[in-house]
């Protein structure tokens, strides 16, 4: 009985470890984004009409995170405009903190990227 009281403590503080440690990646994230995304994107996640597409309730954006990761890293043209390559400016963490705060902000709530899933898309 006492291993298991033992486990469990464990488990939790794993469990908030880890959350703990989205929460960070989510603040990094946002930094990241207010510097360097919400000119077009706008802080609110809401873009600008016909110029830059909304973030907040995005199905890209909340769907399968690969795609985002590859737009963010290579920059992507459309209809809509273009956004910038961020692969060359921003490390494997910091796309990774950002990518999971566009996913997580506003309305927005799908699970977070991690790094490695961002250097495996750069094929590292």
């Amino acid at each position: 009985m006492k291993h298991l009281v033992i486990l469990l403590c464990l488990a939790l503080l794993g469990g908030a470890a880890l959350a703990q440690g989205q929460t960070d990646a989510v603040q990094r994230g946002q930094g990241i984004f207010e510097e360097n995304c919400a000119q077009c994107h706008r802080a609110n996640g809401e873009g600008l009409p016909a110029t830059f597409p909304a973030l907040n309730k995005n199905p890209f954006v909340l769907g399968d995170p690969q795609p985002v990761i590859a737009t963010v890293l290579n920059g992507r043209k459309g209809n809509l405009g273009r956004m910038p390559a961020w692969n060359d400016k921003l490390d494997d963490e910091q796309i990774a903190a950002v990518v999971t705060y566009i996913r997580q902000a506003w309305s927005n709530r799908a699970a977070a990227v991690a790094a490695a899933m961002v250097a495996a898309a750069r094929g590292k």
